[in-house]
């Protein structure tokens, strides 16, 4: 049985994954609004300026696109944290922690798949 501090880690490593899901999918979202700007401004160029500021927007696509790598690096690290803490305490089978906690392991499996 769990006491409290494991509980406690239980929270704090689901809360962790919750927070990664979110975050993973707010750059994806980002990367296609910036994607889309910079075909847009590309396909709109029409001088230097407007070029070099196309390209600025392709240099943003790719930022974006590191920080959606990082992210899901950083979600695969707090998934295996959290599987490890299920495997190796024993939780009660009722405990609303030890199912928002799988809630959270599946919504990430597939969120990274």
């Amino acid at each position: 049985m769990a006491d409290l501090v494991q509980i406690k880690q239980l929270k704090i490593k689901t809360g962790v994954v919750k927070r990664l899901i979110k975050e993973y999918q707010s750059y994806q979202k980002q990367v296609q609004k910036d994607e889309e700007k910079a075909a847009k401004l590309k396909n709109e160029a029409t001088n230097e300026d407007e070029e070099y500021v196309a390209k600025k927007a392709q240099d943003v696509v790719r930022e974006t696109i590191s920080m959606v790598r990082d992210t899901q690096g950083r979600l695969s690290k707090a998934v295996q944290d959290l599987q490890t803490l299920l495997s190796s305490v024993e939780f009660s089978e009722e405990s609303a922690e030890l199912k928002e906690a799988k809630e959270y392991l599946e919504n990430a499996s597939t969120v990274i798949a």
